[in-house]
């Protein structure tokens, strides 16, 4: 018995469960739980997988564990090897907002200048506690009417 069937060539950017950024970002791999943490690098990232290369061979369908700048440690699953690296799937897809910070990483490293303390980073404004200073102010002010108001004439 015979099947006639019609074979589809999709495009491979169609097949992806999300889509997936160009980058080249710095990651620790662990390939057991108990596992040294080996330096990967990181070429292309997704919410649902990414592409990396490093030195250690990896099992297909192995599971790993990877540190990504911006992110938590998340499981992932290799899903394929290829002459440039691997390709994995996380196991649960990573957030919005983890894959932005993980797209733009913040140096770590603050350059120190005159003093030892470090300058606060451009996006943390430093913000003054007026509800602290204006409790402050009323209860110093009611102190001092009470003071006034027993003081012998």
């Amino acid at each position: 018995m015979a099947l006639i069937a019609r074979v589809y060539r999709s495009d491979p950017e169609e097949r992806r469960g999300a889509p997936r950024y160009p980058v080249l970002v710095d990651a620790t791999l662990r390939a057991s739980e108990e596992g040294m943490p080996l330096d990967v690098l990181i070429y292309d990232l997704s919410m649902t997988g990414f592409r990396m290369e490093t030195s250690e061979a990896l099992d297909s369908e192995s599971t790993i564990w990877i540190g990504i700048a911006g992110t938590r440690v998340n499981a992932a699953v290799v899903s394929r090897r290829g002459p440039n690296g691997y390709g994995c799937e996380f196991v649960t897809p990573i957030t919005f907002y983890q894959l932005t910070e993980a797209l733009n990483p913040v140096p770590t490293v603050v350059p120190l200048g005159r003093s030892d303390r470090p300058e606060r980073p451009a996006r943390m404004p430093v913000r003054i506690p007026w509800n602290r200073v204006a409790f402050a102010a009323v209860a110093g002010a009611a102190f001092i009417l009470c003071v006034l108001s027993l003081w012998p004439a």
